[in-house]
């Protein structure tokens, strides 16, 4: 029975990936950049619409097709494994508790988006140190980088949710 459950969440799954690929290639495109994190808007979204483990798996299979077809994210500088755990904590983090234990979306953003935001910086002041950086200023300028990405979730993800609730009531179910 639970396979089965799952497996009803694939074409949302593949929605999202999708999405995760285009938005970063049209935000590079328009010359806006990683700063407002295109990748996470999809994946976001698509984790507060399925169960956690197809949640975790839209985070990881996002950042490596766009890797394999684009090359972006980079592996080195290893900016693709600090995309990959950004991505797995968000989504997971979002999936449990929007869809699973039922916090208002802005309460699960603020979780989530804190959560990953304290992630970049313990990785980034890791990895300065190890390549001899000033660890605080390369870890608070990667935090401050994102923060127009981070505006641009809480703005288009509870609109989205609040088209999708108006629309398509079925997607959001009581049980995921």
């Amino acid at each position: 029975m639970e396979k089965e459950y799952i497996y009803r969440f694939i074409p949302l799954a593949a929605l999202f990936s999708a999405l995760g690929l285009i938005f970063p290639v049209l935000f590079h495109f328009l010359g806006l950049g990683s700063a407002f994190l295109p990748m996470f808007i999809p994946i976001i979204m698509g984790a507060v619409l399925v169960p956690p483990v197809v949640a975790v798996s839209i985070a990881v299979i996002t950042p490596v097709i766009s890797f394999l077809l684009t090359g972006m994210p980079p592996v080195y500088p290893p900016v693709l494994i600090i995309v990959l755990a950004e991505l797995i904590t968000v989504s997971l983090i979002a999936s449990l508790l929007y869809a699973r234990k039922k916090f208002s979306i802005w309460l699960t953003l603020f979780i989530a988006l804190t959560a990953d935001r304290l992630l970049l910086f313990l990785f980034i002041k890791f990895l300065a140190k190890q390549l001899g950086f000033p660890e605080q200023f390369f870890s608070m300028a990667a935090i401050a980088y994102g923060i127009p990405g981070i505006i641009l979730i809480f703005t288009v993800i509870p609109l989205s949710l609040k088209y999708l609730k108006s629309k398509y009531p079925q997607l959001l179910q009581s049980e995921n």
